[in-house]
């Protein structure tokens, strides 16, 4: 403008209302770009008037330029604070703009001078809503409901009720309040796609799951573009069991949007289902990643693309003409195809089970099979961390830029402003991850939610042999949530398998103090203390694990390895053959029932029981032990040698197994060998009796008597009454012609085994034959010449009964011929009698 005519104007400064209102007609007519430029002029003429920068504040805001509204309307407040529509206007600037908290204070001006201002108090509510101070957002919202004012429209009301269900849903206090409300806002607006969510948010909570799905189904519908309604979908299905469904809404939802830590968590369970481990593993430690601050080492990810109206798997069709503007946050992506992360505040999907509300993760037994159920369990009582995680943006920007003018056009395909960009491409990568607060800093959910992730990708550690990393997942969600059940028994599972048997029973004793119905607590504790040689405390709590559930095969099969170890071989028997037929793959069933008859003495069932062991595992060592030892009993050497020595491969640790086959290779001449296998046995275990027993037998064969003796009396040391042991010193002791001490080993071992022992014998006698002080007839000698006496009687009785048997029978022949003959003779003669007549 020339000077000439600046100059006219500011001669009459009424000039200047005539200037702002010509800029407002033009913004009510849509024209923001005319409007500031008319208010422009007014500003010139007369710029100590709060009126025309208010007014250009108003045009600037609908033009899209948020700092020079800011400013405006802060110039406005400096020159005159009591016009109230300056704050106002400012506030709704910083809401805009992401500035909650200064939205928020301007907000409060407006409230302290008009209390009873509905619109401003459903912003405030947005703002506060925005900033984690959801009470006072809640009752805000609560307050602009209850005056029902004309001020507001029924979309305003839809949005306030909105405003309302969100801050309770975060509370996560009253998801039934949360539907009804969603609900209301749905008869006021239908199009309005954050509720559907919310409300789906909510039923997922309350367990509705086929109401949640349509909920979902309606909001992809108006946006298929929502990563949050995928994910939320998702997690629907996945309580539904729906694995395959589940993971493939998760990738939707992260085409859309990488970060949503809702679809990885969802995800990472799924891909644990459809048991993709690695993926499991892999989606858990990006969405913990995100949680800590940290970017994830990820190849890079494809660029997000828009989905069409179309929605896979649910039936929905085209978005309304009119599509649905940007929300608050929509503005902010300004054109980004990716749905943004929600502020920190908003809590974001874990895998939805914080123990707080309940002790039990709920996991399937860690040592064994992770079912279903662990997931459902898991995640049952605490779906409320779902359902308050990344909860829909608001549709605040249409409201508010309805109240000072529709001066923005819209793009209806994108839903992204055409007339003005702050400097944002489309293309754009998204903004880097924000530093989070400290662990210690975190609100609740975040805690309980980092936990759970933890506990999430454990579940996939386990199943991959990890050990190390279960340990240190487990850890770590314990330190944040210490009534997580599942870590406390999936620790003590991996410390078991590492050897650390303490660790293990003391974790799995804190399972059972947080959940005394953990089946897999139980069983893990059980198998630790029987590695102990605690049988009797393990056969108790796979007892207690059977209380519980009788269908637990793994807690039958322990217990029938438990009392096998303490000796109550027909309960072994029976629990073994119990777990079979619950499932006939039981290879732990089988390997225990082979070892049962082993020592029942049913050789040629732990034969066959032990077979189908080997058949249903090759790698199975103890079963090849079991049926090396059935062989060994049953004289089939060589076959005996074969499996001992394939459970020697298999289980290199196996002092019984080198002994048993070095007591083969002596009965088949293999000296060197059995001196080998016996060495390895010992240095493995220096208190194993059969060892020292066959290594004195072959130093004996050897002629190395004094050592036959020191190995057997070690042998005697460690088992007092091993009758082989006193039979080998009795014939080493006979040849070094030391008679007494003969004498006296060999009626010991006739006495512990009079059945078997043949050689002791030989050697007692020879002992007592070569004693000069003769040596009285011993209890069992005389005894066997009682019983041979006995023997002879019976066998002359037998004999006298045999031939008087014969004899009777001989003459009961001669009676019934000599009857024969005489009716023979009879016949003849009545014949001769006829023929003469």
């Amino acid at each position: 403008m020339g000077i000439e005519l600046l100059k006219r104007h500011t001669e009459d400064p009424c000039k200047a209302f005539d200037f702002s209102n010509l800029g407002d007609a033009k913004l009510l007519q849509g024209d923001a770009l005319g409007a500031i430029r008319e208010l422009d002029k007014a500003v010139e003429v007369e710029p100590r008037w709060a009126i025309p920068w208010l007014h250009r504040a108003k045009a600037k805001l609908a033009f899209g330029d948020l700092q020079g509204a800011i400013a405006d309307a802060t110039h406005a407040i400096q020159l005159d604070d009591r016009v109230t529509g300056s704050f106002n206007l400012r506030g709704e600037a910083h809401m805009l703009g992401r500035d909650f908290a200064a939205a928020a204070e301007d907000f409060d001006v407006v409230i302290m001078r008009e209390p009873n201002s509905a619109r401003v108090l459903w912003k405030r509510s947005r703002a506060r809503l925005e900033l984690g101070r959801l009470e006072e957002s809640l009752s805000d919202s609560q307050a602009a409901v209850e005056l029902g004012s004309d001020e507001l429209s029924d979309h305003d009301k839809a949005d306030c009720w909105m405003a309302n269900a969100l801050a309770q849903i975060r509370l996560a206090t009253n998801f039934k309040a949360v539907c009804k409300s969603c609900t209301t806002a749905i008869l006021l607006n239908p199009q309005l796609y954050e509720a559907y969510l919310t409300r789906a948010q909510a039923q997922l909570s309350l367990g509705f799951f086929v109401s949640c799905e349509k909920d979902c189904d309606d909001a992809l519908r108006m946006d298929p573009n929502s990563a949050t309604a995928w994910a939320t979908r998702a997690r629907t299905r996945l309580r539904m069991r729906n694995w395959q469904g589940a993971a493939d809404d998760c990738r939707e939802a992260l085409e859309l949007d990488d970060r949503c830590r809702l679809a990885l968590s969802t995800m990472g369970l799924a891909l644990l289902q459809l048991s993709d481990y690695e993926g499991a593993v892999e989606n858990c430690d990006r969405a913990v990643c995100f949680m800590l601050g940290i970017e994830p080492k990820v190849k890079k990810k494809p660029s997000s693309k828009k989905r069409s109206s179309i929605i896979k798997g649910s039936k929905v069709g085209k978005a309304s003409a009119g599509g649905r503007r940007r929300s608050v946050q929509g503005l902010r992506d300004s054109g980004g195809s990716k749905e943004k992360n929600p502020s920190k505040e908003r809590p974001a999907s874990g895998i939805s089970n914080s123990s707080s509300s309940r002790p039990d993760s709920g996991k399937k037994t860690v040592s064994h099979a992770l079912d279903e159920e662990s997931v459902a369990s898991e995640e049952d009582a605490s779906e409320s961390a779902s359902a308050v995680a990344e909860t829909p943006t608001s549709e605040a920007s249409k409201e508010l830029l309805a109240s000072i003018g529709e001066g923005e056009s819209f793009d209806e395909q994108e839903g992204t402003p055409d007339t003005f960009s702050r400097g944002v491409s489309p293309d754009d990568e998204p903004a880097p991850v924000v530093q989070p607060k400290p662990k210690s800093e975190m609100l609740q959910y975040e805690i309980e939610e980092l936990a759970d992730l933890y506990a999430t990708r454990a579940q996939a550690k386990v199943a991959l042999g990890d050990l190390v990393g279960t340990i240190a997942d487990c850890s770590e969600a314990l330190k944040l949530n210490e009534r997580v059940s599942f870590c406390w028994t999936a620790r003590a599972e991996a410390k078991r398998k590492q050897g650390d048997m303490d660790g293990a029973i003391e974790d799995a004793s804190e399972a059972l103090r947080l959940d005394p119905a953990n089946t897999s607590a139980y069983i893990t504790r059980a198998t630790a203390k029987l590695k102990l040689g605690d049988a009797q405390c393990a056969v108790a709590d796979c007892s207690e694990a059977l209380a519980v559930d009788l269908n637990q095969v793994i807690a039958w099969s322990t217990r029938a390895a438990a009392r096998l170890d303490a000796g109550d071989v027909q309960g072994a028997l029976t629990d073994s053959q119990s777990a079979i037929n619950m499932d006939p793959e039981c290879l732990a069933g089988w390997c225990t029932l082979g070892g049962a008859r082993l020592d029942s003495g049913a050789l040629e069932g732990s034969v066959a029981a032990s077979s189908q062991a080997i058949e249903l595992d090759p790698n199975c060592a103890r079963a090849w032990f079991n049926r090396g030892c059935a062989k060994v009993d049953l004289r089939d050497l060589q076959g005996a040698h074969a499996d001992l020595s394939e459970a020697i491969r298999l289980w290199p640790e196996s002092f019984e197994a080198f002994a048993r086959r070095g007591y083969i290779r002596l009965k088949t001449g293999d000296l060197e060998g059995c001196e080998k296998d016996c060495a390895k046995a010992l240095q493995t275990d220096p208190r194993l009796v059969l060892a020292w027993w066959t290594q004195a037998e072959l130093k004996r064969m050897k002629g190395d008597m004094k050592g036959a003796i020191a190995d057997a009396t070690t042998a005697l040391k460690f088992d007092p009454k091993y009758a082989p042991a006193y039979s080998t010193r009795g014939q080493a002791n006979s040849r070094l012609e030391k008679h007494d001490k003969a004498v006296k080993d060999c009626q010991a071992a006739i006495t512990l085994d009079p059945p078997t022992l043949e050689e002791p014998k030989m050697a007692w006698k020879h002992a007592c034959a070569s004693d000069p002080i003769p040596t009285p007839m011993s209890q069992w000698e005389l005894d066997e010449i009682e019983d041979a006496k006995k023997a002879e009687a019976e066998a002359q009785a037998k004999a006298a009964r045999k031939e008087a048997r014969d004899a009777k029978k001989d003459k009961a022949a001669k009676a019934k011929q000599a009857k024969t003959d005489a009716l023979k003779k009879g016949m003849k003669s009545s014949t001769k009698s006829k023929k003469a007549d």
